[in-house]
């Protein structure tokens, strides 16, 4: 039954795929269909230009807001899904990844990289507006949102100095992010950390292989190594 219902979700997701590659790539590209876009995800914009994918193209090697992401996950969740990746922002996959249901991705500017082997569960979000780079073989809970803006002007009212609306997100290769997990802008995460439940990242992490927790979050333990 569920493989019949796999069937029958692809088929009601081809034409949204359809649009989708060959809006996003040269035709020799999206002809292969590496990206497969479930039928419940709203594409705000896409154009030609604007996604490009590193390495060997093979059929639904992304998979946006198609699966379900794992058993048990709190239902009440939302299932679809939104994409947008305007003239003036790139986003670029570095291998396959795959999005579970409820994934919102969103490029206004600048570039979001995605590295071999990115998996993140459901009701994920990502908006970029200067620079937002994942590297190999990082793994997001539910929930996880990644933003490398303020989103609206913040000034001094006594002298009207405005903050720095961007600044660049880096997370490293081998990061496990945990549920419910904010990622703001300026953060750098190092290879082979982990981040804990309910934290607030906000800042830049160089020492590789440690907890990082809490909000906003601090290193909680160190020489720490984790397998899926």
């Amino acid at each position: 039954m569920r493989k019949v219902m796999l069937l029958i979700k692809l088929l009601f997701s081809m034409p949204k795929t359809l649009y989708f590659n060959f809006k996003a790539f040269p035709f020799k590209q999206a002809i292969k269909l590496p990206i497969l876009i479930s039928y419940n995800t709203k594409i705000a914009d896409v154009s030609r230009g604007t996604c490009v994918i590193n390495g060997k193209i093979t059929l639904f090697m992304i998979k946006v807001n198609f699966t379900n992401g794992s058993d048990g996950v709190n239902q009440s969740l939302k299932n679809s899904g939104f994409i947008c990746v305007k003239k003036e922002g790139k986003l670029i996959f570095n291998g396959k990844a795959n999005f579970a249901s409820g994934v919102s991705i969103r490029v206004d500017k600048g570039t979001l990289v995605f590295g071999e082997n990115f998996d993140c569960n459901r009701n994920c979000f990502f908006a970029c507006r200067e620079r937002i780079e994942i590297g190999d073989n990082v793994l997001f809970g539910w929930s996880v949102s990644v933003r490398d803006s303020n989103g609206h002007t913040i000034y001094n009212i006594l002298d009207n100095s405005k903050d720095k609306n961007t600044e660049q997100v880096t997370i490293g290769n081998h990061i496990w992010v945990g549920a419910n997990v904010d990622i703001l802008k300026g953060t750098e995460i190092a290879d082979d950390c982990i981040v804990g439940y309910n934290s607030c990242v906000t800042k830049k992490f160089k020492e590789k292989n440690c907890t990082i927790a809490g909000y906003p979050a601090k290193i909680v333990r160190e020489n720490v190594g984790w397998a899926r």
